[in-house]
């Protein structure tokens, strides 16, 4: 099973999904991962921002910050899982159009802790959308 996180860095998961430069991709049996890799991608400054409902709840965006849903959503079209601290209600929407099942995780988890509570089947899957970026500045 391939499962894809939104990160800054290729290590962990990063706070706000439309922010991040790439997706750390693990290819896990169960708890075991058998590959890594990151895809980054250029969706900064496609030129589309957030509307109402597809936003980061309650915070206003910078200017340069858009990107598209869809865009993100093809890249991981081989992922079975995506795991995130939070993401607007556009992505959520977008994601579970295309068949890939979104989870929620905690501020402190590593990608390594969520494919161990994954395939021990304790993880909640984000419904919605919930901006996980803590109040941050965009």
């Amino acid at each position: 099973m391939k499962i894809a996180f939104p990160t800054m860095d290729g290590q962990s998961i990063s706070a706000h999904f439309g922010r991040s430069k790439g997706f750390l991709v693990l290819d896990a049996q169960g708890s075991n991962i058998q590959g890594r890799e990151v895809r980054e991608h250029n969706q900064a400054s496609t030129g589309q921002d957030h509307t109402d409902s597809g936003g980061c709840q309650g915070h206003a965006h910078g200017e340069g910050h858009g990107h598209n849903h869809a865009g993100f959503a093809r890249l991981l079209q081989d992922c079975q899982v995506l795991v995130v601290q939070g993401m607007g209600a556009g992505a959520v929407q977008a994601f579970e159009q295309a068949g890939i099942r979104i989870c929620h995780v905690e501020e402190d988890c590593t990608p390594e802790e969520a494919v161990n509570r994954l395939a021990s089947d304790s993880l909640d899957d984000l419904k919605g959308g919930t901006c996980g970026c803590g109040g941050h500045a965009h």
